[in-house]
């Protein structure tokens, strides 16, 4: 058994080796590689950088234009001007050229009266435009106004130059005796500066003529003269005793303005022949009205009125010839004074020019009421609608060119539909050919 296995695993071997594969050239199977993908392209960074460096410029920019002051109205910010030193008026317009509301406060101070002593902020701060910047200025010595109403006049001209103000008069028709201080502006009490103007009002009433028929000439003349009017004496031919008055026109007890001429009829002691003495001669005539004054000048130099207030300020304007445009401003100063003006005083400006005057709305201002709008009104109306809305009236003349405003309101200050105090006065100018 052992031999025919093993005969049958010769041809077995035999087999195997028939499937030996001859050795001959190496077969080569190429295998395609592929390449791995592309990476994703890296994303580009100058633009970002470019888009950054704009982002910085554009903020430096803003913050320049924020933070700049070379007078632009549209900057937010600006620089507070260095003012001290100034007078009032030069620093509130300085003040205001910049975009700011200058608020006034006054101290006394060894410097001369109106000069800016301090200001708050100070000199170059950085504030938003419309803020308030107080100025603090040096106080001008302020006097109470006396009454003088009921006096003559020289005893009221005295009285007011012995506390320091000037003067000035203005004669109006009144029954009461001439000579007679009938109102003044700024009323009796009023704290002004020093120096300032009042007006005294002087009636020009009527006078009774005196008799001085049988009086000797010297004494009837002192008499007529006494009584405020002018004698004119005359020599006439009489029976009387030379240089008795024998006669006298306008007759006694007539009601005459003051400074009329009484004619006087003096006896010559001398008959006239033929017949009895002739009556005494008629009246002269009128004297010719004066001649019209010379035109105004056509510039005029801008009174100070600062310190006074609103209504005496006016009435000093419309004298010089000028007009007024009221602005109620914050201020320390008293409701009603006039803290500063522009054009500024003691410059030369002409007729007519319109003065703007800042006045003071006072520490606690109170209710403000919208002005109504009287013009082309009848005095008489424009003064009971004023009233009604809560508002004092002064009035004053203004002279006019056309007829048609003649007797009418031209002009008030504050204007119609401004805000003003309650209680504050309004100016009313009625027109004057």
């Amino acid at each position: 058994m052992t031999s025919r296995m093993r005969r049958r695993r010769a041809p077995m071997r035999r087999r195997e080796a028939e499937t030996v594969v001859e050795q001959g050239a190496p077969v080569v199977e190429e295998e395609e590689v592929v390449p791995p993908p592309p990476p994703p392209p890296r994303p580009l960074l100058w633009p970002w950088l470019l888009l950054l460096l704009l982002l910085v410029i554009g903020g430096l920019v803003a913050l320049w234009l924020l933070t700049r002051d070379d007078g632009n109205k549209s900057a937010s910010t600006v620089v507070v001007p260095n003012v001290v030193r100034l007078r009032q008026q030069e620093a509130v317009a300085r003040v205001n050229r910049k975009g700011l509301v200058a608020r006034i406060s006054t101290r006394p101070s060894p410097t001369p009266a109106g000069i800016v002593v301090a200001e708050d902020p100070g000199p170059g701060s950085h504030v938003t435009r419309r803020s308030v910047v107080t100025l603090t200025v040096s106080a001008a010595q302020t006097v109470a106004v006396p009454s003088v109403v009921g006096m003559r006049t020289a005893q009221a001209i005295r009285t007011l130059q012995a506390k320091g103000f000037q003067i000035q008069t203005a004669n109006v028709v009144s029954k009461k005796p001439p000579g007679t201080v009938l109102g003044q502006s700024p009323a009796a009490g009023t704290r002004v500066a020093r120096g300032s103007t009042v007006i005294v009002r002087v009636s020009r009433g009527l006078v009774t003529v005196p008799n001085v028929v049988g009086q000797s000439r010297d004494d009837a003349v002192q008499t007529v003269r006494g009584a405020g009017l002018v004698p004119k004496a005359f020599a006439v031919p009489s029976t009387q005793p030379k240089g008795t008055v024998v006669a006298q026109t306008p007759p006694a007890g007539k009601r005459v303005p003051g400074g009329t001429p009484v004619r006087l009829n003096v006896s010559n002691g001398q008959r006239s022949s033929g017949g009895p003495p002739p009556p005494p001669p008629p009246p002269p005539p009128p004297p010719p009205p004066p001649p019209p004054p010379p035109p105004p000048p056509a510039s005029v130099s801008v009174p100070d009125v600062t310190s006074l207030p609103q209504a005496a300020a006016q009435s000093r304007l419309n004298a010089a010839g000028l007009k007024a445009g009221v602005v109620y401003v914050p201020s320390d100063e008293t409701q009603g004074t006039v803290v500063s003006q522009s054009p500024q005083a003691n410059t030369t400006q002409k007729r007519g020019t319109r003065i703007q005057l800042n006045v003071s709305l006072g520490r606690t201002p109170g209710e403000q009421r919208a002005v109504p709008d009287v013009l082309g009104q009848d005095p008489a109306a424009a003064r009971a609608r004023l009233q009604a809305a809560g508002f004092k009236v002064q009035l004053l003349v203004q002279q006019v060119t056309a007829r048609s405003e003649v007797g009418k309101i031209v002009d008030e200050q504050p204007g119609g539909g401004k805000q003003a105090p309650a209680g504050s006065t309004v100016v009313i100018y009625v027109g004057r050919a």
